[in-house]
């Protein structure tokens, strides 16, 4: 059996209930996980440019990034565009994560240059099996590329 890697996440997400179902999830999957959670769009952006309060390095750059699409300030398509704007984030995988299922919606996200997409189920069972089905996936399936090997400045 292959080590189960830990990955650092950032969680873009208002739903202080959701967040706390994803971030069990993802602790419970592999304690190894370190997972720094922000409220909105605005702060993910100064989480990943190292802004204050998040410019010492227990803060690091995230290995994915899980994004709720309708969030205050900030919604996750624009703060997914600003992301894929800036060189040095681009190879950073984006997957948002909503409610909604309209086309049209889903469409702009993967326009925006999102990673995958993802609704959130209504039962508490569904949606942590969904977040437990990702982080296999991104952990066991997925290759994604170390901070040293990404294109861009540090």
């Amino acid at each position: 059996m292959s080590t189960i890697k830990p990955l650092t996440i950032l969680l873009a997400e208002d739903n202080s209930d959701h967040a706390e179902l994803i971030i069990e999830t993802l602790k419970d999957f592999n304690l190894g996980n370190k997972i720094h959670h922000v409220e909105n769009g605005e702060k993910a952006l100064v989480y990943l440019n190292n802004e204050a309060p998040y410019e010492d390095q227990s803060y690091a750059s995230p290995d994915l990034i899980l994004m709720d699409q309708k969030m205050p300030m900030l919604d996750g398509l624009g703060t997914l565009k600003e992301i894929r704007r800036q060189d040095k984030f681009k190879h950073i995988p984006v997957i948002m994560i909503s409610t909604s299922t309209v086309d049209a919606e889903i469409a702009q996200c993967f326009e925006a240059g999102a990673n995958s997409y993802i609704t959130k189920p209504l039962s508490f069972e569904d949606f942590s099996k969904k977040i437990r089905d990702l982080n296999l996936y991104w952990v066991l399936t997925s290759e994604i590329p170390s901070n040293e090997a990404s294109p861009g400045p540090k």
